[in-house]
């Protein structure tokens, strides 16, 4: 068989803590009553110890672990030669090797603080899922409160760990009925006879004067009736630790007497010195208020000196300028009268160039004035140019209107001449006519006689 190496997240029992040991090997003694006789799922069973002890009594026992040493080694330490005890490979967020409805209990006991919100969600419906209609489901969990919250510990193999209203809260999204247990270690006093391996023992509680909270809770849940039958035990570990531990607690009682007394002249001690340092620190801090101050008139000193040192080298530095600046105030003085009367020079010669200005500006109006004039003649010009040209235009057009007028006449007469010469042709047949007219009264009379007369008419008319 494998040796499997102790991580801190499976307990296993060959671990030497009694403690560890009588936490986790309660749990499966007490719940055995329940599994006898059913078809049982251990989820996430670890080391297959808990699965080992139901077999003893269920019809069937499964135990799912997610890791695949831990299973093989509880397959070759358990299983061999329990033929109603079988280990598979499994997470618990899928138990999909196993059928709807096919299991009458299930247990996980220290499992579902190990994984985050959405995995306790998913394992809890395939607990549902896997369960018959009125089956079982008994689970533990630490209560966050007396497990990390009272000690300030924070176990690192715990993902989300539940107070116990949140552990009913979660149960009751699946389950119609929930129970309640608290597991707890206590100091007990037991009668038991030497000679017996194994007998069950009168269980005396009195929730008046002792009601303890449990380190642990464990849940019984169901669709179904719960059973009636109480899992409260009491589990005794192999070992006598009881006396052992009580002289080892008088041991530490009389050593803390010790420390206390030692603590309290320590502290007297520390407390003469706790003063002598207060007032040593507060001379330190006068003699550091007055050393600052020292150091403070020390840098005033040497300031005023320095600002004093700067203000004679300006004042030198401002007489030297005076002289500077008198030199060129005389100089300047002298350029100002030269220019003055440069500047009545050119005042002059301004004034007389305003003269010449005011006579020219005289002559460009007057000449502004004539080219106005020439310019109005001009535009008179223009109008009695265009209006004469209108004049040639509208004449032009008559003219060519004649000439077509002149060119229609022409033509007309040149047409009435022909009519005329027609009309003399016609003239002279007509005396031909007359000269057989004696002729054609014959002709017509007969041509009367027969109508044909009238449309002649009709025809030279």
């Amino acid at each position: 068989m494998g040796n499997m190496e102790f991580s801190g997240e499976r307990f296993m029992p060959e671990m030497n803590d009694a403690e560890l040991e009588i936490e986790h090997l309660a749990r499966y003694y007490a719940v055995q009553p329940l599994v006898k006789g059913l078809d049982v799922l251990d989820a996430a069973c670890g080391e297959g110890y808990g699965s080992y002890i139901f077999s003893s009594v269920a019809k069937s026992v499964i135990g799912v672990d997610i890791d695949a040493q831990t299973v093989a080694n509880a397959k070759e330490k358990y299983a061999q030669n329990t033929s109603n005890l079988e280990y598979l490979q499994g997470s618990i967020d899928n138990l999909s090797m196993l059928e709807d409805s096919s299991k009458d209990v299930v247990v996980s006991f220290e499992t579902i603080e190990h994984v985050n919100r959405q995995l306790q969600v998913d394992f809890l419906n395939e607990i549902r899922r896997v369960l018959k209609p009125d089956g079982l489901l008994i689970m533990s969990t630490p209560d966050k409160k007396e497990y990390s919250d009272r000690y300030e510990f924070q176990n690192e193999f715990h993902v989300a760990e539940f107070y116990v209203d949140e552990f009913l809260d979660f149960l009751k999204q699946q389950f119609a009925k929930v129970v309640l247990y608290n597991q707890y270690l206590e100091v007990a006093s037991f009668i038991d006879r030497s000679d017996v391996d194994r007998e069950q023992v009168l269980y005396v509680k009195d929730s008046k004067k002792y009601n303890p909270v449990g380190k642990y809770v464990i849940a019984i849940a169901s669709n179904g009736d719960i059973p009636e039958s109480s899992i409260s035990t009491v589990f005794m570990h192999h070992k006598e630790t009881y006396l052992p531990t009580l002289d080892e607690l008088n041991y530490c009682r009389h050593e803390a007497i010790v420390c206390r007394e030692k603590a309290s002249q320590l502290d007297e001690s520390l407390n003469e010195r706790k003063l002598q340092a207060e007032e040593l620190e507060r001379r330190a801090e006068e003699l550091d208020r007055r050393m600052s101050l020292i150091n403070e008139l020390q840098g005033n000193f040497a300031a005023i000196e320095n600002e004093k040192k700067l203000q004679t080298e300006e004042l030198e530095r401002r007489a030297e300028e005076l002289d500077r600046r008198m030199t060129l105030i005389n100089e300047l003085q002298r350029n100002v009268a030269t220019i003055e009367n440069e500047k009545k020079l050119q005042e002059e010669e301004l004034e007389r160039r305003a003269e010449e200005l005011d006579r020219r500006m005289t002559l460009i109006n007057e000449l502004q004035r004539n080219v106005a004039t020439i310019e109005n003649e001009k535009k008179l010009q223009e109008e009695e140019l265009e209006r004469r040209a209108e004049e040639l235009d509208r004449r032009m057009t008559l003219i060519n209107e004649l000439q077509r007028n002149v060119a229609t006449i022409e033509n007309e007469k040149k047409l009435q001449e022909e009519e005329l010469d027609e009309k003399v042709l016609l003239v002279g047949e007509l005396v031909q006519q007359v000269e057989r007219i004696p002729i054609l009264e014959d002709e017509i009379q007969e041509l009367k006689n027969q109508g044909i007369i009238d449309v002649l008419k009709r025809r030279f008319k």
